[in-house]
């Protein structure tokens, strides 16, 4: 490793190679409106909290084109003094985290701030231009369903994170329903082509059309209001909001409107059939590619101004057909040349992903004639998957374009408690510091929020930190203590620390534990920590005096369904093992399995946070009318359960909430179990693919239409006491087996990564799990 990292030193040097900053220069993009408006916004997001606050927001304290505050306390005031409105709130977090031990979380929040405040004097400055956020997926597994005062409490949020830069909440589909018409297309063709509002994401990155729509005018208005008023915050706040561009993707009403025009078929995405996949793809030389993207970015960026950088991913998880090294050349020159024909200051914003998802695609060779294509500086690249499956040096530092150092960390919003807190702790420091680094930044970019807010916590911190924590045990209960506002769970943390968030390797997490699967006796369990500490974890949470905070019964409930999840992946390695056993011992070991979903079913009831009906409830209060309401729940459930009309991502999206339990997981489960005992009783074979079949009609397409009818709740606390004590100590269940796929520091490796389950099925004929190394074919 320490030879290629040298190899790649010589060739940036040997080329003379310098990165170009001057389009990606904070203080100028971070200053679109005055210091007075920005001034004015921060002060008062922070007088929410805290009123006897003074806030000067002056761009003159950017150090080195980066974000500064200072904090100091005169007179039992705090004054804050920064270089922008951004930086302003930030600070202010950054004192309430630290002076004053409290916490503003996705879900929860923790503000009790002492009197008289606490004294400081103490001056920050950025590490990084830039502090990015949002993966493109997130706006569907997390964003969808939210409304304008939502998105204003997530935008303050990000502020008192000091995001900088952020994908802006726009309304696409508005705007191309008005181009579409302008080019020819029908009413019937932009209706057959919008997808429902749960799928737009991968409707605009070209993977399907059409699923779960159509969309009614009304959503088009929602959407076009929460831009207006939620870019316009951004901006007051100094905050960066990236604009999307078009990708070349098409509907395939073209080929009909304009039948000499040249466009290509894209392959198929994840098994859909071709009535909901996939688009087309104007080749990049066409005329019309230009002059349709020049029309988006006049009709998305109308009343409002612009941040200069626009989001393109034109080949995410697809391949064009026909696929050649021409193709993406010239798609990556028309992009370009189109969106700095509109603004001479454009910047594009990548995500690395397509290069990960399929690199069979993407030889080197293909990926430096893309990424170069571009003037240097004008592109930014998000490293997407830092944490896990860094590509900055496979890619030579992107070929000396700029790129910003992101933690994914999470699959469709999935519930499991996970993390490499050791690995986010150095990784990112010693990236940031290598010579010739082309690092301009930190970024969080999970596809789903609202789980392992800890990971994230710590992320951030990055975007400050001089270097890594030295005792991330202390950190640890630091967190817990700002969360909680008591410092009895410092051993619980420490726990939790050396189990589930330690995670290192490179196995994939999409969230798909034995509870959320499909029910088979092909699944193979594992884990890379020990079931004791996590119930030692559980232990030292329950039983700690003095705390109680709506984020401490929170982690109650989630540790408590964690602890859980591990006992019925451990209860399904006996069911595997006793289905071969006597019917009463198959019999009683189903039983003791179903009850253990039980009881994670009546943990999840006693918090609101582990209920769908946020999800489908926040759907529903979208729709103006019964019909779109009733489209709009089907969006809701369906992309939590099946995503797509046959079941093509079965389980990819799926969520640990009570109902959830109730009415599908523990449903198909039981069906599925109650077959096999069946079988066996009537000494038969087992025929698990019909089983499967008959869960699929009976439960999983059922649960679209069931009522969700409220389940009851018990105290958290005396719950999770009581099932501590039944699951704590249990007999005959062996501890899961560690089966990490372990880095290897001299050459990084990484998963291929598909839908299929070839790291964790036994397949009747086993399939090859390939891995591609660090230096694909050129």
């Amino acid at each position: 490793m320490q030879l290629y990292v040298l190899s790649i030193i010589a060739s940036l040097i040997s080329s003379g190679l310098t990165i170009n900053l001057n389009y990606l220069d904070p203080v100028k993009l971070q200053t679109k409106l005055s210091p007075a408006i920005q001034q004015d916004t921060a002060l008062n997001i922070i007088s929410q909290y805290l009123n006897n606050v003074e806030v000067e927001v002056n761009p003159i304290m950017f150090s080195n084109h980066k974000d500064v505050f200072s904090l100091r306390t005169t007179n039992g005031q705090l004054h804050i003094r920064a270089s922008t409105g951004v930086a302003a709130v930030w600070g202010f977090n950054y004192y309430l985290k630290k002076y004053c031990k409290c916490q503003i979380a996705w879900q929860v929040q923790r503000v009790v701030i002492p009197s008289p405040l606490p004294d400081v004097d103490e001056v920050v400055i950025a590490n990084d231009r830039f502090r990015y956020y949002q993966n493109v997926c997130t706006a569907s597994y997390s964003f969808v369903w939210w409304k304008t005062d939502d998105w204003r409490s997530h935008v303050e949020w990000m502020a008192l994170n000091g995001i900088n830069l952020a994908l802006a909440p726009v309304a696409q589909e508005a705007a191309w329903a008005r181009i579409y018409r302008q080019l020819g297309m029908s009413e019937d063709d932009i209706k057959e082509h919008f997808t429902g509002p749960a799928f737009l994401a991968w409707l605009r990155m070209g993977n399907v059309h059409r699923w779960g729509g159509p969309l009614p005018q009304s959503w088009h208005d929602q959407q076009r209001d929460i831009q207006d008023k939620i870019v316009g915050l951004m901006f007051k706040l100094g905050m960066i909001p990236v604009f999307p561009a078009f990708n070349g993707h098409v509907p395939r009403a073209f080929k009909n409107i304009f039948p000499n025009m040249t466009l290509y078929n894209v392959t198929t995405w994840n098994r859909f059939d071709s009535e909901y996949c996939c688009n087309l793809f104007i080749d990049p030389k066409e005329p019309a590619f230009k002059t349709i993207g020049k029309m988006f970015l006049k009709e998305i960026t109308a009343g409002t101004s612009t941040g200069n950088i626009y989001t393109v991913d034109p080949f995410n998880e697809v391949e064009v057909q026909p696929w050649s090294t021409s193709l993406v050349q010239e798609t990556a020159k028309s992009i370009f040349s189109t969106i700095s024909e509109m603004d001479k200051d454009a910047v594009w914003l990548l995500q690395n992903w397509m290069f990960v998802y399929n690199t069979m695609l993407w030889p080197l060779k293909r990926v430096k004639i893309f990424l170069t294509s571009v003037p240097n500086g004008r592109m930014l690249i998000l490293d997407l998957q830092s944490e896990q499956s860094p590509q900055f040096d496979l890619y030579e530092m992107y070929y000396g374009q700029p790129f910003i150092w992101c933690m994914l960390h999470n699959f469709g919003g999935t519930l499991g408690m996970f993390g490499n807190m050791q690995t986010i702790n150095e990784d990112v420091y010693k990236t940031r510091n290598r010579v010739y680094s082309t690092m301009l930044g930190i970024g969080l970019t999970p596809e789903g929020i609202n789980q392992n807010y800890v990971v994230y916590d710590l992320m951030l911190e990055s975007a400050w930190r001089l270097g890594p924590v030295e005792d991330l045990n202390k950190w640890v209960e630091d967190y817990a203590e700002r969360r909680y506002g008591c410092n009895a769970t410092a051993t619980a943390w420490k726990y939790l620390l050396k189990s589930v968030y330690n995670f290192s390797g490179l196995n994939r997490m999409r969230g798909k534990y034995v509870v959320t699967r499909r029910p088979s006796f092909r699944i193979r369990p594992w884990a890379w920590y020990k079931s004791s500490d996590l119930f030692d974890a559980l232990k030292g949470l329950i039983f700690s005096e003095s705390c109680d905070s709506s984020g401490f019964i929170h982690d109650v409930v989630d540790v408590t369904r964690q602890a859980l999840q591990y006992r019925i992946d451990q209860l399904y390695v006996n069911l595997s093992r006793d289905r071969f056993s006597n019917t009463i011992i198959f019999n009683y070991t189903i039983t003791r399995f179903l009850d253990a979903m039980t009881d994670m079913e009546n943990i999840l009831a006693t918090n609101d946070d582990f209920k769908v009906g946020q999800w489908v409830d926040s759907a529903k209060r979208m729709a103006p009318t019964t019909i779109d309401s009733y489209f709009y729940e089907l969006n809701s459930r369906n992309q939590i359960t099946l995503w797509g009309p046959k079941g093509e991502i079965t389980d990819y999206a799926c969520k640990q909430w009570a109902e959830l339990i109730h009415y599908y997981y523990k449903p198909r489960w039981a069906t599925f179990l109650e077959i096999a005992l069946d079988a066996k009783m009537r000494n038969e074979i087992f025929d698990e693919k019909n089983a499967q079949a008959v869960v699929r009609y009976t439960v999983e397409e059922k649960f679209l239409t069931t009522t969700l009818d409220s389940l009851p709740a018990d105290n958290t606390i005396s719950l999770a006491s009581n099932l501590y004590q039944k699951w704590a100590f249990v007999s005959n269940l062996d501890d899961l087996p560690c089966t990490l796929i372990k880095k290897n520091p001299e050459r990084r490796t990484t998963l291929a990564d598909t839908d299929i389950d070839g790291d964790d099925i036994i397949e009747n004929n086993p399939s090859i799990v390939m891995l591609h190394p660090t230096k694909p074919a050129n």
